[in-house]
């Protein structure tokens, strides 16, 4: 019973640990040189948006990207302001939302990893979503995503970026939304 005790310890206390839920290096050749990490969710919280007092339910992630390169990266993400659902939650209905406030690694220990949500969805909430900026070499960016839903989902919200081919793909728990690209820049 022992040796379960401490395997179980161990085992959680390395999970624990882990700031991401994904870490992505690619080495191949398009790709060479671009990792992007993925943090876990944070919210799960109720938000009403004063203009119509619809309820939503809120959760923030946070995103690293970082540019390993001896170039300038152009990370472009554009999310539709259409609303969608996926096929694991089929009567839930997600909107997304890329908060223009940067993320700083300091604010990951933060209620709501340090976003006031309420600003955010105040200004933004009937606002497609976009991002552009350059990574210079050897550098990283973090910016948070916001997802929001007519109601919570049954277990755990999970998602991320990550790349197929020069695609920036955005999957939530499972589902693909191709939302933008990251391209070399000299």
């Amino acid at each position: 019973m022992k040796p379960l005790i401490s395997f179980t310890l161990l085992f959680s206390l390395a999970v624990m640990g882990q700031k991401f839920h994904t870490d992505f290096k690619y080495n191949d050749s398009l790709n060479n040189g671009i990792r992007i990490q993925n943090s876990y969710p944070k919210g799960g919280q109720k938000y009403t948006d004063p203009y119509s007092e619809k309820e939503y339910v809120y959760v923030i992630f946070w995103t690293r990207i970082s540019n390993e390169t001896a170039s300038n990266l152009k990370l472009e993400i554009h999310f539709p302001h259409d609303s969608f659902t996926i096929p694991s939650s089929l009567n839930t209905i997600f909107n997304l939302f890329l908060p223009k406030e940067k993320m700083a690694i300091e604010k990951d220990v933060l209620f709501n990893y340090g976003l006031d949500i309420n600003s955010v969805l105040n200004e933004n909430i009937n606002k497609p979503s976009e991002l552009t900026t350059i990574i210079p070499p050897k550098n990283s960016y973090l910016f948070y995503t916001v997802a929001i839903s007519n109601k919570g989902v049954n277990g755990v919200v999970r998602t991320g970026f990550e790349l197929e081919k020069r695609d920036l793909i955005y999957k939530i728990n499972g589902y693909k939304i191709i939302c933008g690209r990251i391209v070399t820049k000299n």
